[in-house]
């Protein structure tokens, strides 16, 4: 492997250390007294404002190159972080949610587009999947000390310092990111528009399917993301150190998962790799409906299997796919549709379903969600099983 490949790495592995995530609704229900409507409505800011910066920053990448990106998302992580840390207004953290989001999206896409691209010009697109496994390993071992270190930290010195370490980690990123060699895009000129791109795209056999994939695993991993901490408190389990250690762990997992995508995907091929991925999620959620009866780590686990799955195997997919011309927009695309499906999830949890009796997500109200999520990907799994056998055929025909 050549230093590029080990400063993207290692990149990748400070990028996403976002170590307030495994205190983040107590820092924002318990500590500062936020409502859960108000905490989903914090949460759909912050996917809204990724939604709205996810397509330009990726046409930004396409035109100009993703280093750039690379180099600025960190930064503006960083200051929105320390704002989210230290906030005690509403309508401020909402601010500081829209400025996450809106920081976000520009690494969001433009990292695997600079991955594929740093490939390309190697001559190494063969290695795409690997290489994506493997950044995709180092992304979550950082986040799983990102994970350890914010419960630790929260639990000796409270929940602002978690955001602090949070910003610190992103000016990491900013050092490695400036060391990263310059990828030269074509002239402007030789680009196709936004739209015209984003047709020629949306036009290759198979995308859609891929994109759709991408958005339904998106959104019920996040959904079930967002009840791991509501579900260890509704158990009994409130000790910030617990949950900073859990998550740590099952990020671990996720991580060491990726290193049977490639052998996964070799043998029951991209199809049934992607299909099996929404089976674990239907397992995971009936088994939390026996909350809190069942054993919560082993089908945490079976979530955590499936994350590592999700950004190798759609990423790549969506590679083989699309041009070099609009790689970066394809990938914000994909990264838009996911999160703008997540947001209109959570607004359903914060607004009309709070004010028909979701107040608290706590042991009388989780079991009947989780069975609603484990019907949804049994339902799901049948119709992306038979859109998939009747469309993606034509990428075989001659």
């Amino acid at each position: 492997m050549n230093a590029p490949l080990r400063t993207f790495r290692a990149y990748a592995a400070l990028a996403f250390c976002f170590a307030w995530v495994p205190v983040m609704y107590t820092a924002f229900t318990l500590d500062r007294g936020f409502s859960d409507a108000q905490y989903f409505l914090l949460w759909s800011t912050y996917y809204l404002s990724m939604v709205l910066a996810e397509v330009p920053w990726g046409w930004a990448a396409d035109r100009w190159g993703p280093r750039p990106l690379l180099l600025a998302g960190p930064a503006v992580l960083a200051g929105s972080f320390v704002v989210l840390g230290h906030a005690t207004l509403f309508e401020t953290c909402l601010l500081g949610m829209a400025l996450t989001g809106a920081a976000h999206a520009m690494i969001s896409g433009a990292d695997s587009a600079y991955l594929y691209e740093l490939l390309r010009l190697r001559g190494r697109e063969v290695d795409a999947l690997h290489e994506e496994s493997r950044t995709h390993l180092w992304r979550l071992l950082g986040v799983s000390f990102a994970d350890l270190a914010g419960g630790l930290v929260a639990h000796a010195w409270g929940t602002s310092a978690a955001f602090d370490l949070s910003a610190l980690v992103m000016f990491g990123a900013v050092l490695l990111a400036a060391r990263l060699p310059v990828i030269r895009v074509a002239h402007a000129a030789d680009r196709p528009k936004l739209i015209t791109g984003l047709r020629q795209g949306l036009s290759k056999p198979g995308v859609l399917w891929v994109l759709s994939w991408y958005v339904i695993v998106f959104v019920l991993l996040r959904l079930g993301f967002q009840l791991y901490q509501p579900t260890l408190i509704a158990v009994g389990q409130t000790d910030l150190r617990l949950h900073g250690g859990l998550l740590a762990a099952l990020n671990l997992v996720a991580g060491l998962a990726t290193l049977l995508i490639a052998g996964t995907h070799r043998r029951l091929g991209e199809g049934a790799s992607s299909l099996g991925v929404l089976v674990l999620l239907g397992v995971s959620f009936a088994g939390l409906a026996g909350l809190p009866t069942l054993g919560l780590l082993p089908l945490f686990i079976l979530q955590q299997v499936s994350f590592g799955f999700l950004q190798p195997v759609g990423r790549t997919a969506l590679n083989k796919r699309v041009a070099s011309s609009h790689r970066a927009t394809l990938l914000s695309l994909q990264s838009l549709l996911a999160r703008l499906a997540f947001a209109g999830a959570l607004f359903l949890l914060g607004g009309p379903a709070a004010a028909s009796g979701l107040r608290r997500l706590d042991a009388a109200a989780l079991p009947d969600l989780y069975l609603g999520l484990a019907v949804s990907c049994l339902v799901l799994l049948v119709l992306m099983g038979v859109w998939r056998r009747r469309t993606l055929d034509s990428e075989s025909a001659p």
